[in-house]
């Protein structure tokens, strides 16, 4: 990983023959005012090795356009939440409609969010209940909170590299920090500077995919343990599925043991399959977290789970609130794209699975065209990832850091001359949506193969 104290001021191109002079432009402004020049770290491009982020000015359907005029297929997708692609008729409609009646935040309640939780449980019949709040971080630290208030217990199983957002409790070994320690117990590193050693007692870190050394744990401290939180397919490392068998696993212990199962679908969710990972594995956990593909690009999340926990979520019992939550716009967005991924009985899915497919397949044979050593791991539409290594397989974090993560900006960089944008970070991934056509997918592998070659 490369970083820097300040980002380069000198003007070069994204890539050869690309040029981008107003997005470094936009940036220089921007790291006067905004540390790292966004406010997220995950758009801080320049401080991962690639020159600054490209600033984005329109987009339809897999299409977007920078400032500078370049066009590209995107297959970044806002990291996921835009299942619908850019600028949706229908979801533009919904939108439009809403903000029309001149309520975009009141004191009270609307019909849009009983519709919205009613489809989610309709689409999801592995769940009882169901809160709405705002962002992915949020739902998880009030399911966590959920899990606490239903067990009576404290500590929380995270696994190593799952990231489940930015909150003191979760940043832990992910984002970057390497795994150290024995697999059996690992060390905690806190994933960010400010993390209270009292807040990391809390937790138990754990590898992922190893079902021996979760139940060990569990059967030493399942009386202190209240809930297991785990992503169905670890997304913040590329895409590294679970092992056959490995999340029944874990669902049975949990309920062996008066153990609360987190399953974290912020990014899987609406997107594996109308019920998410849940659905896909045939799971059924206690409590589900929901955001990204749920509101096709607006800012929401949702805590699903069993009616014997959610009942409890009551003024006076477990507190759960948000000024935003269920905001009215907001919600007419997620209603929108939960009506056009369940039309004419799911069909969009089925564009996405035939498209992710397509895609998968069309990697394998550029890599094996190019002669090159990498792989490209995926679970349907999820998402997926290119890793050059010589590993015919990545299972869990410990695998990532055996990967050449240094070639994976310049395969993104290289790739924007062709037109294909993909985010630049070799934790992050490609995503599809159900505008995204055959032909873009050819054109993608296309592309892919003959940067594969040349860097081979």
């Amino acid at each position: 990983m490369v970083t820097a104290d300040k980002p380069e001021t000198k003007y070069s191109e994204y890539a050869p023959g690309l040029n981008t002079r107003k997005s470094w432009e936009f940036y220089q402004r921007a790291t006067k005012v905004i540390p790292g020049g966004a406010s997220t770290h995950g758009r801080c491009w320049s401080y991962y090795g690639v020159p600054y982020p490209l600033n984005f000015v329109r987009g339809k359907g897999s299409r977007i356009w920078d400032a500078d005029g370049n066009e590209y297929i995107d297959f970044a997708m806002g990291m996921g939440p835009d299942i619908l692609g850019h600028g949706h008729p229908e979801l533009m409609k919904a939108v439009k409609e809403q903000l029309d009646k001149g309520l975009t935040m009141y004191v009270g309640t609307d019909e849009l969010e009983i519709k919205v939780a009613e489809k989610i449980l309709k689409m999801c019949p592995h769940l009882d209940m169901i809160r709405f709040s705002n962002s992915g971080t949020e739902a998880v630290l009030h399911a966590m909170r959920f899990a606490r208030a239903y067990t009576g217990k404290d500590k929380i199983v995270k696994f190593e590299g799952h990231y489940h957002g930015w909150s003191d409790y979760t940043m832990l070994t992910s984002l970057g920090v390497p795994p150290l320690g024995p697999p059996y117990a690992p060390y905690k590193m806190p994933s960010t500077w400010g993390i209270p050693e009292d807040t990391m007692r809390t937790m138990i870190v754990l590898p992922w995919n190893d079902l021996e050394i979760l139940e060990k744990t569990i059967r030493r401290r399942a009386n202190e343990i209240a809930a297991v939180i785990s992503e169905p397919i670890m997304m913040n490392n590329g895409c590294i599925p679970p092992k056959d068998g490995y999340l029944k696993g874990v669902q049975e212990l949990c309920a062996e043991n008066d153990i609360v199962f987190i399953l974290d679908e912020v990014i899987s969710g609406f997107r594996l399959a109308p019920g998410g990972a849940a659905q896909y594995y045939h799971l059924k956990p206690d409590l589900i977290t929901y955001a990204k593909a749920l509101g096709a690009g607006f800012p929401v999340s949702a805590i699903g789970g069993k009616k014997e926990i959610m009942k409890d979520v009551l003024p006076g019992k477990i507190f759960h609130a948000g000024t935003y939550d269920a905001n009215p716009v907001v919600m007419a967005a997620a209603l929108a794209s939960l009506n056009v991924l369940s039309a004419n009985d799911y069909a969009a899915y089925k564009h996405l699975n035939k498209t992710a497919e397509m895609l998968k397949k069309g990697y394998d044979d550029a890599i094996e065209r190019a002669k090159i050593q990498a792989i490209f791991q995926s679970v349907g539409a999820a998402g997926g990832q290119l890793y050059f290594t010589e590993l015919k397989e990545v299972t869990n974090y410990r695998d990532f850091f055996k990967i050449d993560t240094s070639k994976f900006p310049r395969y993104q960089q290289q790739l924007m001359k062709e037109r294909i944008y993909l985010h630049p970070l070799q934790s992050e991934h490609e995503f599809i949506s159900v505008v995204h056509t055959e032909e873009d997918i050819k054109e993608h592998i296309a592309a892919s193969t003959k940067v594969l070659s040349a860097m081979a």
